[in-house]
């Protein structure tokens, strides 16, 4: 299993160029995967450089309804003819964040709601022997961060409750991989319930959304402290970026080691 990072906020290659966003390319002798596409065409300029050929993907899987993650699905519908898209059912509602006293927008965009290759998910769906994806997550992660997103409803607008945040599984030569795009339900709550789903998750990848980029703020520390001791119980490596922010890397990196990896554009990682 080869992952290949195609949009993170950082770059390790001046050629690449980094976006706040996340965008993973998973490749296995049966599958060429993206695992969320970014904001923009930013992970098709990336990927031509790292000599990936997007046309070949057979699936999409985006994490949640955010643009961050999936505002460039429009092109990417128009530059792969093949690939099922794999999307929550609540994924194309109206999402917002609070800045001060503004709801600015941050969901996907509704024109494109009802396209045939979307594939509407719910619980657990078991793509096939190698892909696993679970939306059925236990409990929620009650941060700074997470309390200033919201989703519009007929009464108005209300805490977002990340029903549309789905997980991917990936078993393939002998390891199993838990991807997740910005764990808002908590990557503690996440890996609990794929351990459940699939036992054995030797590698985890995604944000961990410990850092608001909105408004610069990052989780106390006893916050980041109480994360770190819930993870330390699995003997995954747990590979991380976008939106768990520099200062919680820093404390978990200091804590957990070579167990904690940094997530970058053009990190290229074998399992």
């Amino acid at each position: 299993m080869k992952i290949s990072v195609l949009v993170e906020n950082t770059t390790t290659d001046g050629a690449l160029k980094p976006k706040h966003g996340l965008s993973l390319y998973i490749e296995t002798s049966r599958h060429k995967v993206l695992f969320d596409l970014g904001p923009d065409d930013t992970y098709l300029e990336n990927a031509r450089k790292l000599g990936i050929d997007l046309a070949e993907v057979d699936t999409v899987v985006l994490s949640h309804g955010h643009k961050d993650h999936g505002g460039a699905l429009a092109g990417f519908l128009q530059m792969n003819s093949q690939a099922k898209i794999y999307l929550h059912k609540q994924a194309f509602e109206p999402y917002f964040i609070r800045v001060l006293f503004a709801k600015v927008p941050i969901g996907l965009d509704e024109g494109l709601r009802g396209n045939g290759r979307f594939v509407l998910t719910d619980g657990v769906t078991q793509i096939d022997d190698e892909l696993f994806l679970f939306s059925d997550v236990k409990g929620n992660f009650v941060t700074k961060s997470n309390r200033v997103l919201l989703k519009k409803t007929a009464r108005g607008y209300a805490q977002d409750d990340f029903a549309h945040e789905q997980n991917l599984i990936v078993t393939a030569e002998g390891k199993t991989a838990l991807f997740s795009g910005c764990s808002h339900r908590g990557i503690a709550n996440i890996l609990c319930r794929a351990e459940a789903h699939k036992p054995g998750i030797e590698a985890v990848f995604g944000g961990f959304h410990l850092y608001n980029p909105a408004t610069k703020a990052v989780e106390p520390p006893e916050v980041v402290a109480g994360l770190i001791d819930e993870l330390s119980a699995y003997d995954a490596v747990f590979y991380t970026g976008h939106c768990t922010g520099d200062k919680a890397f820093a404390h978990m990196r200091d804590r957990m080691g070579e167990r904690v990896q940094a997530l970058s554009t053009g990190t290229v990682i074998a399992l």
